[in-house]
C-alpha cells in the first residue's frame, strides 16, 4: 500500500489520543483541520501537534464553515462520540472513524445505524488492537489450523492508573465499554460472537460494580472458551490461545508468546513490526486502511450493537 493517500480529514478531538492520529495522518500528507471545545485543550494541542484548532466545540465549527470533507476521525470523549458522530453524518461526512465504544447505551447504536443508513455513511469503530502484528499474526494461524482452538481471556484492569478526574460517572460506570472492550472485541474478531455464555459478576469497588468478572461459553465456529477478571487484584489485559500441540500467549496484547506442547519454556514469536515501531500500535494500519475505503477489518456499528448484548452479559450491565 501507498504511503500517501492525501485526504482531507476532519479530527474531531483534541485530547491525547488525538495526538497520536495526527502523527499518521501528518505521515499520510493529509490535509488536517483540527476540532476541539476549550481554548485551552485546542492551544494546547496547536502546541504539540503544530496544526491551528478550531475552539467552541464541532456545532460551532459546521455553523462557521459551509464545506464538507469525506473523511472524519472522533476522537472526543466517550459520552459524546455518538451526538459528535450523528452531527457528522447529518452534516454529509461520507467516512466516519469514530473511537471505541462508539456509544454507551444500545439505543443509541440502534438510532446510529438508522441515520448511517439514511445518509448512506459508512460509519467504523476505532478498535486499534485488531490491527496489532500479533493479533493479525494469530489470525493467520487460526486460518490454517484444522484442529479445535480454545481461549481464555483477561480484561483486568489497572485501576491504579485511572485518571479519575478525567472522567463523568457516566463513563466510569461503563468503564468495560470504555476501555475493558478492546479485550473482547479481540476476541469475537478472531473467533466470532458467542453462540453461549455463562456469565458470573461480583464485588463492588467505590467508582464501579461489579468488580470480579468469571465466565465461559462457546464461540458461533465453535471455540470452547473461559475468563477471569478481578479489578481489586492484580494481572493486565491477556489472551491465551491452545492450538493443536502449542498456546499462543498474548500478554501484553502487542507481543506474541508461544510455549509448545511437553515444554516449561516460553520464547516470543519474533514479528516484522515496520510501521508500529513509530507510532502508537495499529494505528499506522488503521488510519491507512480507512482512509482507502478498505473497511472489512474494522467493527462496525451494527457489530457492535451484537457485541453490546454480550459485553451487558459479562458485566451485568442494563440498558438505563
Amino acid at each position: 500500500m501507498s504511503n500517501n493517500v492525501n485526504k482531507s480529514v476532519w479530527m474531531v478531538g483534541t485530547g491525547n489520543i488525538s495526538y497520536d492520529y495526527i502523527k499518521v495522518l501528518k505521515d499520510l500528507k493529509c490535509n488536517v483541520t483540527a476540532i476541539g471545545r476549550s481554548k485551552s485543550s485546542c492551544k494546547y494541542f496547536e502546541g504539540v501537534t503544530d496544526i491551528y484548532a478550531h475552539d467552541g466545540g464541532l456545532s460551532s465549527f459546521l455553523n462557521k464553515n459551509p464545506n464538507v470533507v469525506d473523511y472524519a476521525i472522533v476522537a472526543t470523549n466517550e459520552n459524546q462520540l455518538c451526538e459528535v458522530t450523528s452531527s457528522l453524518i447529518e452534516y454529509g461526512v461520507k467516512n466516519i472513524l469514530v473511537e471505541k465504544p462508539a456509544s454507551l447505551r444500545s439505543r443509541d447504536l440502534r438510532r446510529m445505524i438508522d441515520l448511517k443508513n439514511s445518509y448512506n455513511t459508512n460509519v467504523v469503530i476505532g478498535y486499534n488492537r485488531r490491527f496489532y502484528k500479533s493479533i493479525q499474526e494469530c489470525k493467520e494461524r487460526l486460518k490454517k489450523s484444522k484442529f479445535p482452538v480454545s481461549f481464555s481471556f483477561d480484561f483486568t484492569e489497572w485501576t491504579h492508573k485511572i485518571n479519575f478526574k478525567k472522567y463523568l460517572k457516566s463513563e466510569l460506570d461503563r468503564w468495560f465499554l470504555c476501555n475493558s472492550s478492546h479485550v473482547a472485541d479481540l476476541v469475537f474478531y478472531l473467533f466470532g460472537n458467542p453462540s453461549e455464555l455463562n456469565s458470573l459478576t461480583t464485588g463492588k469497588l467505590e467508582w464501579h460494580s461489579p468488580s470480579i468478572f468469571c465466565g465461559s461459553g462457546k464461540t458461533e465456529n465453535g471455540n470452547l472458551f473461559t475468563y477471569n477478571s478481578n479489578w481489586s487484584s492484580a494481572g493486565r489485559w491477556g489472551i491465551e490461545i491452545y492450538f493443536k500441540d502449542y498456546k499462543l500467549i498474548l500478554k501484553p496484547l502487542e507481543k506474541l508468546f508461544i510455549q509448545k506442547r511437553g515444554e516449561l519454556e516460553i520464547n516470543e514469536v519474533h514479528l516484522k513490526q515496520d510501521t508500529d515501531l513509530n507510532y502508537k500500535d495499529g494505528f499506522y494500519t488503521q488510519c491507512q486502511l480507512f482512509l482507502k475505503n478498505e473497511f472489512e477489518e474494522f467493527c462496525s456499528l451494527e457489530q457492535q450493537l451484537e457485541n453490546f448484548k454480550w459485553y451487558y452479559k459479562i458485566t451485568n450491565y442494563m440498558e438505563n
